[in-house]
């Protein structure tokens, strides 16, 4: 596929409002597109890939198995957002399953291609990683809010 294209798609989420068009031509190169048919799995709880992937269409249901290996949705992701995140940065297996509703698109940036743009361009990769780093404090104080208010 083309850059361009995938600089417009990239462009087109909630990541690409933080940078400038100049940045995302530096990413874009490093992102492929892929497609999720309705109910296919993008990876499974305890998978080690280690890739985060950016919604360009579709949704996808994140997915977490209880012990009596019941599953349930944790949350539903919309186009221009992002997943996979957790396990790109520390490298551990997955923490949950993520599941296509529908058909999806994602754009989907490799680990080591993440470590070619800090290498090549590490202003944009000191960014990107900074993004990462606000997105993972802002849900770890969601989560201690929930805690916090849950009943004993």
């Amino acid at each position: 596929m083309q850059t361009a294209r995938l600089a417009d798609l990239f462009d087109g989420t909630k990541w690409g409002e933080e940078f400038t068009r100049e940045e995302i031509e530096l990413i874009a190169p490093h992102l492929h597109l892929a497609t999720y048919a309705d109910g296919e799995n993008v990876f499974r709880e305890g998978d080690r890939q280690d890739f985060m992937a950016f919604i360009v269409s579709g949704q996808v249901d994140i997915v977490k198995e209880n012990t009596d290996a019941a599953e349930a949705i944790i949350i539903t992701l919309h186009p221009r957002t992002h997943l996979g995140e957790m396990a790109f940065v520390d490298g551990e297996p997955r923490s949950a399953t993520a599941r296509a509703r529908g058909n999806v698109q994602l754009l989907i940036l490799p680990k080591e291609r993440f470590h070619r743009i800090l290498a090549d361009h590490p202003g944009v990769g000191v960014k990107m990683l900074m993004k990462i780093a606000r997105l993972l404090s802002r849900r770890l104080r969601q989560t201690t809010g929930r805690l916090v208010c849950a009943p004993i």
